[in-house]
């Protein structure tokens, strides 16, 4: 009975705890606490040593910056903005996590049809060697629609105001911290520290694409837009990506499973050799409408939408679907 009564007692402190006001300080607090130990890391131990928990660790610090661009931990959008591009700058982003912003925002805006920017359909041809195919699809991504060339074209045909939530100005301020924080790594004669990020930001794509894949493919005949699955070391939750989807405005430690059988964690894996190598995965479906809400959390759309207003290149979007798109919570199904 007393430990009957202890557990209940410590799920309502727990829930009180995630649903209070200063319950953002999970997240300011998770990203300060992985900041620290990547750079520590880095500092002070061999190559070798840093390479594999860093790469586990830089991916969450991505997780959680994905919170920001959301704007979730801060009430005024701009104050996560200012977060955003402080971290982004110290990480040597050159302004790449601007482009990769809009581009998120434009994804959970056109989930699942061709105007997403996640949305690629497996390149046709190549080799069909189980050694050989993987080097032909990281070629593609160099010079096709996906990868590092998505970040390129984003970058090119910004001009023409084909990507609204881009924002040239931001892209230039992130690429002026990163400049200030090279040089001053360079000046203390730490040449390790930008080296390291580098290899970081190179070594994190495979498992940030493997979970990009996971999220949105299944097999022809699956009728829903996102997979939600478990893992083995915790993902802040973002394995929970119906939920995220439904609401892209509920912070990550109030995340749930939508549905009654996860995928099991050794999907993180195999999912990326159905949609690549043997190909009989494809692209899930368009997010249904009915799922969206009706009304924004926040009385007034954030400011980096409305920036949009005099910008000739908001294109067919239109003003009231630039802001649908990052400000409005979801409701459940």
């Amino acid at each position: 009975m007393g430990r009957t009564n202890l557990r209940v007692r410590s799920r309502d402190v727990i829930q009180q705890t995630l649903t209070s006001p200063r319950a953002s300080w999970l997240t300011h607090g998770s990203l300060a606490v992985l900041f620290a130990i990547e750079f520590t890391l880095i500092l002070v131990a061999p190559f070798w040593v840093m390479l594999i928990p860093c790469i586990l660790i830089h991916h969450r610090i991505g997780i959680l910056l994905h919170e920001y661009m959301h704007g979730i931990p801060f009430r005024r959008y701009q104050d996560n903005l200012g977060l955003l591009t402080i971290a982004n700058g110290l990480l040597l982003a050159f302004g790449f996590q601007e482009i990769f912003r809009g581009t998120h925002l434009e994804h959970h805006r056109w989930l699942n049809t061709d105007r997403d920017p996640g949305y690629w359909p497996p390149p046709k041809g190549g080799p069909d060697s189980i050694l050989l195919r993987p080097l032909w699809l990281v070629y593609r991504s160099f010079v096709g629609d996906h990868g590092a060339s998505l970040y390129v074209k984003h970058f090119t045909s910004l001009r023409k105001g084909h990507h609204p939530y881009v924002k040239p100005t931001r892209i230039a301020v992130e690429a002026g911290l990163s400049t200030v924080w090279l040089l001053f790594w360079i000046a203390l004669g730490l040449y390790r520290v930008p080296l390291a990020l580098m290899a970081l930001h190179v070594c994190v794509w495979p498992p940030a694409a493997f979970r990009g894949t996971l999220e949105h493919s299944s097999d022809p005949g699956d009728t829903n837009f996102a997979n939600e699955y478990r893992v083995r070391i915790p993902l802040f939750n973002m394995n929970r990506h119906i939920h995220h989807h439904i609401d892209p405005t509920c912070p990550w430690y109030r995340l749930e499973f939508k549905t009654s059988n996860p995928r099991p964690p050794r999907v993180y894996w195999t999912h990326w050799y159905h949609v690549f190598m043997k190909r009989d995965y494809v692209f899930m479906q368009p997010m249904p409408d009915e799922v969206r809400a009706r009304k924004s959390r926040r009385l007034e759309a954030p400011k980096y939408e409305m920036e949009c207003d005099n910008d000739r290149g908001c294109d067919e979007l239109g003003r009231n679907e630039v802001r649908a798109a990052g400000s409005s919570e979801m409701r459940q199904p």
